[in-house]
């Protein structure tokens, strides 16, 4: 591979980004699943957040494979990587999901919310986050159903010392093919899934079959796709064979299509028809940040925010859960309706910063790497480096986090770069 260009320690802009991707998610499920509103053509209208919904969970895949890539330091081990990624993601996991446990069996699914009872078996897969694997909505959407995209990074962040090698390897003329390749497969998969899946049945709450609906938007293979897609901007960005692409430019892309959503087949809207702007997107931030010109979405405020937002995707479903419950059947008038929302919205980020200050970033200070050995230990009981042609550094967002910050992936060397080099640690990927 071609040497790589020298590239900052942090991508701020990455991580503000990933709190306006995480309110995406937070906008759609309040409003169409919180059955706040009176008005029924309402939902109508909001029929739209759905794509807005599944763009931003697209973009969180494709953050996924990139932040990582960037990040990966040529003496890390796959034991090391696999122990920060495991420290980051699940004591928040096991905190809500203990929550939505005790709300279900304390009231059983008296409210609008469509979350099943889960069985003894499908409450342990959500835990163990393996509840994706078959088309049974009782999985997949168990105990809190925002995790079934967790239960994808676990099956990416699996694979990810093995496919580093490999696309390390590439020589750089090859990245802008291996990119290609795999946009093709990402905008084919919706039209191939369809010649092996039924239609809806007649009257179906949802257009797709649970099969295919399953098969496009929450089957792991599926959307590992999108990891690899971010894997390969990472090194495309990085060796300097990414063009200099204005951001506006995908942006007006996505704003037609979200115009144009009604006339797109209903397999794209779950993600494969913004998949690839979304993706120029990613770069194209980087970039500014890279050129010392980031976005406002570099400001300090929208930093922490992003550094909490695997928290808030985490913490939301549970509190909307309870406020409902509080609420009972009743409905409201729009400007009723419009003020509890923003109060629930509220409600969740500041949740959300207290599980991040009190339970992730406890954690990951103290459990992602381990305990300091002599440098003789090290070295002789040390696990195999993956491999990385070339060094990638922090990517940070500011103080410690997820997202894209002191986390995961480098919560672990920040702490020993900090004397070396003084340098923060790095941003972190989830959804």
């Amino acid at each position: 591979m071609a040497s790589a260009l020298p590239h900052p320690d942090r991508l701020p802009s990455l991580t503000g980004y990933r709190f306006l991707l995480a309110c995406a998610v937070l906008f759609g499920h309040v409003l169409t699943l919180g059955r706040l509103f009176a008005d029924e053509a309402i939902y109508e209208a909001a029929d739209r957040s759905h794509m807005l919904s599944a763009a931003a969970v697209s973009t969180f895949f494709m953050l996924s494979g990139f932040v990582l890539t960037w990040t990966l330091r040529p003496d890390d081990t796959a034991g090391r990587f696999w122990r920060r990624r495991f420290v980051k993601i699940f004591p928040n996991h096991a905190v809500t999901w203990t929550l939505m446990l005790v709300l279900l069996m304390a009231t059983g699914t008296a409210t609008l919310l469509p979350v099943p009872d889960p069985a003894i078996d499908e409450a342990l897969k959500n835990l163990f986050l393996v509840h994706t694997w078959a088309p049974d909505m009782a999985d997949f959407s168990s105990v809190n159903p925002v995790t079934w995209s967790i239960s994808c990074e676990a099956f990416f962040y699996l694979l990810f010392p093995f496919l580093i090698r490999p696309l390390n390897a590439l020589p750089a003329r090859r990245i802008w093919p291996g990119i290609g390749l795999i946009a093709a497969l990402i905008l084919a998969t919706p039209a191939m899934v369809t010649l092996v899946t039924d239609e809806a049945a007649a009257g179906s709450w949802t257009p797709l079959s649970m099969e295919r609906w399953w098969l496009i938007y929450f089957f792991p293979p599926v959307r590992l796709l999108e990891f690899l897609l971010g894997m390969l901007l990472a090194l495309a960005v990085r060796t300097g064979r990414w063009p200099a692409l204005r951001l506006r430019w995908p942006l007006l892309v996505l704003i037609g299509l979200f115009v144009a959503q009604p006339r797109l087949p209903d397999e794209y809207v779950w993600g494969a028809a913004t998949c690839l702007p979304l993706a120029a997107v990613i770069a194209a931030l980087a970039g500014r940040d890279i050129d010392r010109r980031p976005t406002w979405l570099a400001l300090r405020g929208l930093v922490v925010l992003g550094e909490a937002s695997f928290a808030l995707y985490m913490i939301h479903f549970p509190i909307l859960y309870a406020i409902r419950l509080l609420l009972g059947e009743r409905t409201f008038g729009t400007l009723a309706a419009t003020a509890i929302a923003l109060g629930v919205a509220t409600v969740c980020v500041l949740a959300s910063l207290l599980l991040w200050r009190t339970v992730e970033l406890p954690m990951m200070r103290r459990y992602s790497r381990p305990r300091s050995r002599p440098a003789h230990q090290a070295t002789a009981t040390g696990g195999a480096a993956m491999d990385h042609t070339t060094p990638g550094h922090g990517v940070t967002g500011h103080v410690t986090t997820d997202h894209v910050t002191t986390d995961d992936d480098t919560m672990e060397r920040g702490r020993a770069d900090r004397g070396r080099a003084g340098r923060a640690p790095q941003q972190d990927p989830l959804p």
